[in-house]
């Protein structure tokens, strides 16, 4: 089988100071690693880079391959993101993972938000702010943690980001919306336990994997992802969870299955989908519903302690993600 891996290079804009450059470095780090188990299953693999001015040459060059999508471009490149989608779809190319429209509903995380309620999922009371002088919801519940929009691999996550009264919420989201140049939004820090949730559609339909849940180890007042704890080696948070095999409840282990079940077909994702969710008492919430999450063989990643649960090597889980692609395409 020939597969081509197409995967976006950094855009521009991170180059000029290397701001959170280790997160979009991430992306051709998972390429190489997909590619190489991908060649262990005997598949003829290229591995084809896409910079945001190589988007239309790129892909017209594109060979009639199977397309394993690991595009990643979000924030105010998300742009590139839909060129590159469109011009996939106008030639029908068959790709793994999200659609054009699922993918934006992962990497807009007010849409996400208002998707979520629309269609009755549980998700934390939230705000969006587009200005910082918007009014401050009166039944928006202390402490929130504050998210740049658009963003991801926790960028503009840092300890500063949760904020305990109203009184200091606005000065805060103007900071953001001035640094990063997109909305925010400020939702209710849940403080329960926090999971992550692997999907993935085989011959035997949609599994939901065992869950992974986020264990917060250092003494640290910022029990949860910020972009220090996952990409700065040198901050003291480093590294201040582990990822562990979930002890559920038989009624916990129901809720997130059945939860997580409902987005993944309502939303109209593919072939797999990681899902965050964090519980405020025994209640499970949903904070970020990723349709083309990144993937690694990382001991320390959610979606690795779930496959390997599962009896697979990252060989196996990504070659399950080929075979519901190319299902969904001969069907």
């Amino acid at each position: 089988m020939k597969i081509t891996v197409l995967y976006n290079k950094p855009a521009a804009r991170f180059t000029p100071h290397a701001k959170n450059m280790e997160a979009e470095e991430d992306t051709e780090e998972s390429a190489e690693e997909v590619a190489a188990a991908l060649r262990t299953k005997g598949a003829a693999v290229r591995l084809i880079p896409i910079t945001e001015d190589t988007i239309s040459e790129t892909v017209a060059a594109l060979p009639d391959d199977l397309i394993f999508n690991l595009i990643e471009w979000t924030g105010t490149d998300a742009k590139y993101a839909a060129q590159t989608y469109d011009l996939l779809n106008a030639r029908h190319a068959i790709y793994t993972g999200a659609t054009k429209e699922s993918y934006f509903l992962s990497c807009d995380k007010v849409a996400m938000k208002k998707r979520l309620d629309a269609e009755g999922f549980p998700t934390a009371p939230w705000q969006e702010f587009i200005t910082g002088d918007e009014m401050i919801r009166t039944d928006l519940p202390f402490p929130v943690i504050v998210k740049v929009s658009l963003e991801h691999s926790s960028v503009g996550l840092s300890a500063a980001a949760i904020i305990n009264a109203p009184e200091k919420l606005r000065a805060f989201v103007k900071k953001q919306i001035a640094a990063f140049h997109q909305p925010v939004l400020a939702e209710q820090f849940l403080t329960g336990r926090e999971f992550q949730v692997t999907l993935l559609e085989t011959q035997r339909g949609l599994t939901v994997l065992p869950p992974a849940e986020v264990i917060y180890t250092k003494g640290t007042n910022v029990p949860f992802l910020t972009y220090e704890s996952r990409w700065n080696a040198d901050h003291p948070d480093f590294q201040n969870s582990t990822v562990e095999l979930a002890v559920l409840s038989d009624r916990l282990s129901k809720d997130l299955e059945s939860m997580c079940r409902g987005v993944f077909t309502t939303m109209g994702y593919r072939d797999y989908a990681r899902f965050d969710i964090r519980s405020l008492g025994e209640k499970p919430m949903f904070l970020e519903v990723n349709s083309n999450p990144g993937l690694s063989d990382d001991e320390q990643y959610g979606m690795t302690v779930s496959y390997k649960a599962s009896g697979m090597t990252f060989a196996d889980f990504v070659w399950e993600i080929v075979q519901s692609a190319l299902r969904r395409n001969t069907r």
